[in-house]
């Protein structure tokens, strides 16, 4: 089967990326047009810690763009975790995948995670968290396992 990468963007830190890059946009322009009024050493100061938070911006949304899931000829790799990121197909017996959807006020972010539940051959599970994902990403990532798994 040929490589696929599933990208895994969570709708809120979506939002937090673009919202963050449009004022670290808009405060550069306000920058520049305080520099060429009066150039003052409060407005250069400014500009170089705009310049220092539109670097930090391009970093966060690349990071953030990059979450997912790497599928390989004869393993999966998670990109978002640092070590026991990878899981080969052959170790793996069945998957099942968990999304809260009932409405509760009760529950915060952490209690609404997309989770995937990996059964292993040798009778151990490894519990995923995707973190904010859309059900049909979930059901996505798990068919795509599911292919491999069989083939």
């Amino acid at each position: 089967m040929k490589n696929k990468f599933i990208s895994i963007i969570s709708p809120l830190s979506v939002i937090i990326a673009l919202t963050l890059d449009t004022a670290v946009v808009y405060y550069g322009v306000y920058a520049v047009q305080n520099i060429g009024k009066n150039a003052s050493a409060l407005n250069i100061v400014f500009l170089i810690i705009d310049i220092c938070s539109i670097f930090l911006a391009v970093f966060y949304t690349r990071e953030v763009l990059r979450h997912g899931i790497r599928f390989k000829e004869d393993s999966f790799e998670l990109t978002f975790l640092d070590e026991n990121n990878a899981f080969e197909y052959a170790n793996i017996e069945s998957v099942e995948v968990f999304k809260d959807t009932k409405a509760s006020f009760k529950k915060n972010f952490v209690d609404r995670y997309s989770r995937i539940t990996l059964n292993l051959k040798d009778g151990n599970s490894a519990t995923l968290e995707l973190g904010l994902t859309t059900k049909r990403k979930l059901k996505k990532i798990e068919s795509e396992i599911n292919s491999r798994i069989e083939a």
